[in-house]
């Protein structure tokens, strides 16, 4: 009976061996993954959109200037573009835009259904005043939508203040200017005005266009920026 029962014992501990090794080798499940409170999983990446491309149908060169590094810029409604320096910009305005040179300063403007005056020649101030004009420079621009256009390069005298002024204009207007100068044309979109000014009177944002004579008016035309400033109005293309 001794002799059965220890064989009894020794078995049942080898029993109890093997399921506790059985149990030591069965790995156990892994918790699953929790998001402490208060944390919410970051949302899934929206992919990036590209600004749309302008395209533009004018060669790189106009007027003699190199063109092709500079931006091609569509106004907010979407009726036209045109050409900027690298290194210039554009800031909406009521009607269209203003185009401002790298150091900030404004000069010239885009705009749609513009005051376009009544006829009148008078100055800043609602004064009808001697005046004369003296043609600076005219060329002729192709614009699809708008025929008979031209650049103009004009001096106003109004009294004692002469301005310089320069936008695209029908072209008879731009050969024989007289005051008040009107920087505007009829086009399928209705009335666009592109240049220094609309009514060219020198005021506000368009003092920078006043000059002290003739001669600087004439001078202004020998300089690097003129080149510039007539590439950047005769690149205007009327979107349909």
């Amino acid at each position: 009976m001794q002799s059965r029962a220890r064989t009894s014992a020794v078995v049942a501990l080898i029993l109890t061996a093997s399921a506790l090794v059985a149990c030591s080798s069965t790995p156990d499940p892994s918790p699953e993954p929790s998001i402490p409170p208060g944390i919410t999983a970051p949302p899934p990446t929206t992919p990036a959109t590209t600004a749309p491309v302008v395209e533009s149908s004018l060669p790189a060169e106009i007027a003699g200037v190199d063109t092709s590094g500079w931006q091609q810029i569509g106004v907010p409604s979407g009726a036209a573009t045109f050409r900027i320096p690298a290194d210039w910009s554009v800031s909406e305005a009521e009607g269209g835009v203003d185009v401002l040179r790298a150091d900030g300063q404004r000069q010239l403007l885009y705009r749609e259904s513009p005051d376009t005056g009544d006829g009148r020649c008078v100055n800043a101030d609602g004064v009808a005043v001697a005046w004369r004009t003296a043609i600076l420079d005219r060329q002729d621009v192709e614009l699809a939508g708008a025929p008979g256009m031209a650049f103009g390069a004009a001096a106003l005298q109004l009294g004692d203040q002469w301005i310089v002024s320069v936008g695209l204009r029908p072209a008879a207007d731009a050969q024989s200017p007289r005051c008040p100068i009107v920087n505007a044309f009829d086009s399928p979109a209705g009335t666009i005005g592109f240049g220094s000014e609309v009514v060219v009177q020198g005021a506000g944002e368009a003092a920078p266009w006043q000059v002290a004579s003739l001669a600087d008016g004439e001078a202004y035309l020998g300089g690097e920026e003129f080149p510039i400033i007539r590439a950047i109005l005769m690149s205007l293309e009327l979107r349909s």
